[in-house]
């Protein structure tokens, strides 16, 4: 199957809710070292639909993404400027389980020559895909810091009134296998964190950006096997959902396995899908 971009407005429907929590603040250290950022050059960009989401609700909303491709290899697209425009995580589905130890998978978004590129890098020839959500301010962004399994919590920046932090991009080469597994960003009231608890070699990326009001968070979880859609906020208008954390099993090969944030444009709601062991962090801004 080869790469694709698309937009999902609503997910699963409703089966089986194991566990629905406020987001608690908590700190988890410790892993392998960082790779280094894949190069953009030969990427294979397709054009992307206009957002439903941005159509219907406007204001804050700079698009939303999806890529994935079971082909080997590093992918992408770039999918706008980054002047006055932030992207963050919204989704993940299928494989981040390597075939061999030490081969590494990953999928987000990062900044590259003045433009938010979204992309999958894996060589495991199976599904993966990723979303991405991004909001049309880059007040106070802080630089992207990465975390791996073995190394304390990654600080991110200072708690200040407006600050909101969201994952950019998660990695694995091992992790990201059991119901335990997760990475997440999280704040003490004094300083914003990246980091989590993974049973094998694996990460997460992240930044912070300021936005005025926050709309509440949310942790799902799936039982496994099961899955289930859930409201986050209501939307009146100008509200963002975006991933804060997302662990459990990424091990099958399949774009519908995973976590995802989605604007439903019928009941003017965001919504979380988790599957089968999954669990996803959102919160939400204005």
């Amino acid at each position: 199957m080869g790469h694709f971009i698309r937009q999902v407005c609503a997910g699963l429907d409703l089966r089986k809710l194991l566990l629905a929590l406020p987001l608690t603040a908590f700190a988890a250290g410790c892993g392998g070292e960082p790779q280094e950022q894949p190069s953009v050059e030969g990427a294979k960009p397709v054009a992307g639909d206009e957002s439903l989401a941005q159509t219907e609700q406007g204001v804050g909303l700079g698009g939303s993404y999806w890529w994935g491709t079971s082909n080997n290899g590093f992918t992408s697209t770039t999918i706008g400027t980054s002047t006055n425009r932030t992207c963050f995580l919204s989704g993940l589905q299928g494989n981040l389980q390597p075939p061999t130890a030490g081969s590494w998978g990953g999928a987000g978004t990062f900044m590259y020559a003045g433009n938010w590129v979204i992309f999958v890098n894996h060589n495991f020839s199976k599904a993966l895909s990723t979303g991405v959500q991004c909001i049309n301010t880059a007040a106070n962004r802080t630089a992207e810091v990465a975390w791996y399994q073995g190394n304390a919590a990654k600080l991110l920046g200072a708690v200040t009134a407006q600050r909101r932090c969201f994952l950019t991009q998660v990695e694995g080469a091992g992790g990201f296998n059991t119901s335990s597994d997760y990475v997440r960003v999280w704040n003490d009231g004094l300083n914003w964190y990246v980091g989590g608890n993974l049973s094998g070699q694996g990460g997460g990326r992240a930044l912070c950006v300021d936005v005025p009001e926050d709309r509440g968070g949310w942790l799902w979880i799936a039982g496994n096997p099961g899955g289930f859609t859930q409201n986050l906020a209501y939307d009146p208008g100008g509200v963002a959902c975006l991933l804060s954390g997302i662990g459990g099993p990424f091990n099958k090969s399949d774009f519908s396995d995973g976590v995802s944030i989605d604007y439903n444009a019928g009941t003017r709601y965001w919504e979380m899908t988790v599957t089968n062991g999954k669990r996803g962090w959102g919160n939400c801004v204005k």
